[in-house]
């Protein structure tokens, strides 16, 4: 087996998982490329139903004809212990030379600041001497070139002092380590994948190889940034991903995509059964799915006949049991019944032995008796239907053959059975054991008219979806009657058991590690995004996208989130001032933003630059293809609104019995911009429900005429709602005015007053 070395291409990242694709280059060896190969160094957060193979480039026919999961264990380079130890010994040694050297520097340094010049005591009677002036300039010049030159290399010591005693301690840690140290600590748990080719392998040409495979721990959201200029003219868009996971391996130099379909999700195409009125016909059979052979239990024939034991060698004949025990009228079965029931008290083992088997073998025969083995059962002519993957089977009947109890047969014969050899308990045990709930389906398989089952039939049965997992079935034994020569699913703890029987040898707990790594990978999904963030599956709608990177891109498995960009999206720009003047006075900037692109783009935060400086982040709702939004920009400052209002209120009708509300508003802009700007001023007359049809409502003038709005895809209509759109040069100054008259009967008044401007 050749283990090939693998690059990780191109990863799609979904709503939650990604999807990798890794490539494999096969070269000739002697003119033939390998039967089987190996793919190490996959993450074992790997789910391995999504391990998919195909050759891409290669011979004509060859394939991958089986593909199989498996683990990779690697063991970092260790450290010689040995040669860690003599290394803390020669730093150890280290650091004694140079203390030593260090004492002694500091020793002459004390004996050479005693030096001093000392004068003799005068005596009585004699002139004073000469200072030695010579010898005392000597000496203070020697000791001080002698301190200079002691205290640098004190210096110098003390920071080689410093050093070895670093690397000592540095030495003696790694010795610790090192001595406490496990493998299984030190081990590195990965998955791999074991390929099989068939086809024509002599081939002097190389093949390419694509291997996928789905992963956990990879989460995204769409992010943006927008560059507009300063007059809001046009501007760039482009899209970005913040993509976060820990799914065991760095993404380095790999084609990125994102997608926001869910990976979890099956995509198979459903069978539509047809209806049909006539006569009924079977249904149609599942692919993948094939019955049972007929006359599958004839080839385990030979193994029922070979289960038949050897006959026993006659042992010596027993004592004569006492008579009180044993009645002088019963037979040789009886008397087998009175030897077993007096070998009741003994250990099993005892009791195995006097038999002739060993300890947890099925009961053999008695030796007092001497019965021909019976043939093996026939095996039936048609095989039985098949439930769930395990056809059921009628009671076995108790021979040699299926490792029935033949003594326990004898004794149910036997004439004294009931009487002073067989004790109560014992005779409830094997009633017990007799009745025991047993799987019959003789009902079902019978023609229905008669009981004797001589004539069956056939019906068809729909297999479980758990039989289609190929990967999860196994054989079952030939020693099972009833699931033998079919596969049946694989229970969960039996395929724990073999993953830790093939770590045995290297003593890793591969259970625990693989939970781990599940349990790490899952752990982005409770990493909060970013502000405004939104979920692809939030705001995707009801289709689903992919967008993919326009460069490689790099993103490690550290659990945090990292900016990758994506595309640039060509989007058509419309600057626009909103200002609700009765609300707030102030105007700010907008800019639609018009979907020319056959793809969406989803909710998320937005970036805006500028200019030159950054402005602000917003929101940016889910934009469809076709589809219209608009931005918010803050408050542009140069541009001032006015509002004025007027009421007033009088009686009317023929014969005065109404009231007369009449509202003039006035609005004055002025526009300070160096440049012209679209304006949008909003305002809001009064809305008659439906139910009040005595009540109206008439717009008298309006200069300049306004119209009723149309909300874009998002927002939320407003019931009166008349907006003045107008382009205003730079520097101009306009005025609007809109008068509304309401009309009531003079015994109603509005809720909270008249005065509604």
């Amino acid at each position: 087996m050749r283990v090939v070395p693998s690059i990780l291409e191109s990863v799609t990242v979904h709503a939650e998982g990604a999807l990798c694709t890794r490539a494999l280059v096969l070269s000739p060896e002697n003119g033939h490329l390998p039967e089987q190969v190996r793919v190490d160094g996959l993450p074992l957060a790997l789910r391995t139903a999504t391990l998919r193979a195909r050759v891409v480039e290669g011979p004509t026919g060859l394939l991958v004809r089986d593909l199989r999961p498996t683990f990779d264990v690697r063991l970092p380079a260790e450290s010689d212990l040995p040669a860690e130890l003599h290394a803390a010994e020669a730093a150890e040694a280290a650091l004694s030379d140079v203390l030593g050297r260090l004492e002694r520097v500091r020793a002459e340094l004390e004996t050479l600041q005693g030096l001093a010049p000392s004068f003799p005591p005068q005596r009585k009677g004699q002139l004073p001497r000469e200072a030695p002036l010579a010898a005392m300039l000597a000496l203070t010049g020697f000791v001080d070139a002698e301190l200079t030159a002691l205290h640098a290399q004190r210096l110098e010591l003390e920071r080689q002092y410093r050093d070895a005693t670093q690397e000592l301690e540095l030495r003696r840690r790694l010795v610790q380590e090192l001595s406490s140290a496990r493998s299984v600590d030190r081990a590195r748990l990965f998955r791999a994948a074991l390929l099989t080719l068939s086809g024509p392998i002599a081939a002097n040409a190389e093949a390419r190889l694509v291997l996928e495979y789905a992963v956990a721990g990879a989460r995204w959201v769409p992010t943006y940034d927008l560059r507009l200029p300063r007059t809001l003219e046009e501007g760039t868009l482009r899209m970005r991903a913040a993509v976060i996971q820990r799914t065991g391996e760095d993404w380095k130099g790999v084609r990125l995509s994102v997608s926001t379909a869910s990976l979890e999700r099956r995509a198979v195409v459903p069978e539509l059964k047809s209806l049909r009125i006539g006569r009924s016909q079977p249904a149609p059979v599942r692919s993948g799915w094939r019955e049972p052979a007929p006359g599958l239990d004839e080839l385990f024939a030979g193994y029922d006949a070979m289960k038949v034991p050897p006959p026993l060698a006659m042992p010596e004949p027993l004592p004569p049991a006492p008579m009180d025990e044993l009645d002088a009228d019963e037979d040789s079965f009886g008397s087998v019944v009175a030897f077993e029931e007096s070998l009741k008290e003994k250990s099993p083992k005892a009791r195995s032995s006097s038999y002739g088997g060993a300890p947890g073998a099925p009961p053999m025969a008695p030796p007092s008796v001497s019965r021909p083995a019976p043939p093996p059962m026939p095996a039936p002519k048609a095989s039985a239907p098949t439930l769930g993957g395990v056809r059921p089977s009628a009671a076995p009947s108790r021979n040699i053959s299926d490792g029935g109890d033949l003594s326990r047969s004898f004794r149910r014969d036997a004439p004294g059975r009931g009487g002073g050899g067989m004790s109560k308990k014992r005779a409830a045990e094997e009633e017990s054991l007799d009745d025991a709930p047993m799987m019959d389906l003789s009902s079902d398989l019978s023609d229905g008219e008669g009981g004797g089952g001589e004539s069956r039939r056939t019906r068809a049965l729909e297999p479980a979806d758990s039989l289609f997992d190929y990967d999860s079935l196994t054989l079952a034994p030939p020693g099972a009657p009833a699931e033998r020569g079919r596969l049946t699913p694989r229970p969960a703890l039996i395929t724990q058991a073999r993953l830790s029987v093939t770590s045995v040898s290297l003593q890793v707990e591969v259970v625990r590690l693989e939970s781990q790594a599940f349990v790490t990978a899952e752990s982005v999904n409770t990493v909060p995004p970013p502000t405004w963030a939104v979920a692809p599956r939030d705001s995707a709608r009801h289709f689903d996208a992919r967008f993919d990177a326009e460069a490689v891109a790099d993103v490690p498995a550290d659990g945090a989130w990292h900016t990758v960009p994506m595309l640039t999206v060509p989007l058509e720009f419309r600057a626009e001032y909103v200002c609700v003047p009765s609300v707030e006075p102030r105007v700010f900037r907008t800019v639609r933003l018009d979907n020319r692109t056959p793809h969406p783009l989803l909710a998320g935060p937005v970036d805006v630059t500028l200019g030159d400086e950054f402005l602000m982040t917003s929101p940016l709702p889910t934009l469809g293809p076709g589809e219209t939004q608009r931005l918010g920009l803050g408050v542009e400052e140069a541009i001032q609104v006015a509002r004025n209002t007027r009421f007033e209120e009088a009686t009317g009708g023929m014969f005065g019995n109404n009231t007369v509300l009449t509202h003039h508003v006035s609005v004055e802009v002025t526009n300070h911009l160096a440049r012209p700007a679209t304006l949008a001023i909003s305002e809001r007359i009064g809305a008659v429900p439906e139910s009040q049809k005595d009540l109206k409502v008439e717009e008298a003038e309006v200069i300049p005429p306004w119209q009723k709005p149309t909300p874009l895809p998002g927002e939320v209509a407003v019931e009166g709602e008349r907006v003045w759109r107008m382009s205003m040069p730079a520097g101009e100054k306009r005025s609007m005015k809109a008068t509304w008259v309401v009309k009531l009967p003079g015994n109603k008044m509005l809720y909270g007053g008249n005065r509604r401007t």
